[in-house]
């Protein structure tokens, strides 16, 4: 048995595991530089994008793709279960090189819980 840990727990474990491994090079253009948390129940991902700027096509296309793409790579993850069993929701900032946000995306639990 034993206590079922709290969201704040697996937040903190989660954002740990994530830092340890930063930065990662997503692909050729991105960059995990780390994870941070906020409460009751947000994960954050902070991303380097190696361009100085999106158009507004531009932005609107990636984040049309990454809607389309992300639940199901949440999925995959290990640990996306425990976090949408809490109801933990994802966001993906996405900063240019000199740190200005260039896209900022929000995951509902909802959009990536596995359907039990």
């Amino acid at each position: 048995g034993g206590a079922r840990p709290s969201t704040e727990d697996v937040l903190r474990v989660t954002v740990e595991s994530v830092n340890a491994l930063t930065a990662i090079e997503v692909d050729e253009i991105t960059r995990l530089d780390s994870a941070s948390y906020q409460l009751p129940a947000t994960l954050r991902y902070h991303y380097t994008l190696s361009i100085d700027s999106l158009s507004v096509a531009e932005r609107a296309d990636m984040e049309e793709y990454m809607r389309a793409t992300l639940p199901d790579r949440i999925r995959e993850e290990k640990g996306s279960e425990a976090l949408g069993r809490l109801g933990v929701e994802l966001q993906y900032c996405y900063f240019n090189p000199s740190g200005k946000l260039l896209l900022e995306l929000t995951v509902a639990p909802t959009e990536y819980a596995c359907e039990k």
